[in-house]
């Protein structure tokens, strides 16, 4: 029987011990903060960790397996256009692909080889990797 995600640390927690069989010490490095002293009333003790944990875990316990790994690409693309205004030439620069074909992918996934995917998605990982801190600027 498998465990639904309610929007609790707690059921997300749950969810990675059932689902994904992570240690309690491996949770509490994904969500920043001790598992094993979380109680039923942490909305109450409420921190910038416990909102990291909320953030991440409908991410962690389940969004990861409801989204095709296009529309993750997609999303990755949409999220390099936001926060960073990179055109589609930009973008297709960091891919190593044609602006024609940064521009076919994102009307229509399934005109990109699934290597040229797997090309694009690892240097995307990696620009995103090296971003990543760049995007909590924003948000303050």
């Amino acid at each position: 029987m498998s465990i639904l995600y309610d929007g609790t640390i707690q059921s997300g927690v749950a969810i990675l011990k059932d689902k994904y069989k992570l240690s309690e010490g491996t949770i509490s490095k994904f969500l920043g903060l001790d598992i094993t002293t979380l109680d039923d009333d942490y909305l109450s003790n409420y921190t910038n960790q416990t909102n990291h944990a909320e953030y991440a875990l409908p991410f962690l316990a389940g969004t990861l397996d409801a989204t095709s790994d296009d529309a993750k690409l997609s999303d990755v693309i949409d999220g390099f256009m936001h926060y960073f205004d990179l055109s589609i030439e930009a973008l297709a620069l960091y891919a190593e692909i044609t602006p024609a074909e940064m521009k076919n992918f994102i009307s229509d996934p399934s005109s990109l080889s699934i290597e040229k995917k797997y090309h694009m998605g690892m240097r995307f990982m990696l620009l995103h990797f090296v971003l990543k801190e760049s995007y909590r600027v924003e948000a303050d």
